[in-house]
């Protein structure tokens, strides 16, 4: 029978600090790359972002 693996999360190479800034690019580069239907859903979670931005 073949050996169970499993996988664990990494811990982030950018700095804590940085994370925010770099979770909000990857997903204004999604959002460009999206077509209309799932440029919704990108825009929806890009919202919960607003409070921290503004």
């Amino acid at each position: 029978m073949a050996e169970h693996t499993s996988i664990k999360p990494q811990e982030p190479i950018v700095p804590k600090s940085h994370a925010f800034e770099l979770e909000l690019h990857r997903l204004l580069a999604c959002y460009q790359l999206a077509d209309d239907i799932d440029r919704k859903l990108v825009w929806s979670v890009l919202n919960k972002y607003v409070p921290k931005i503004l």
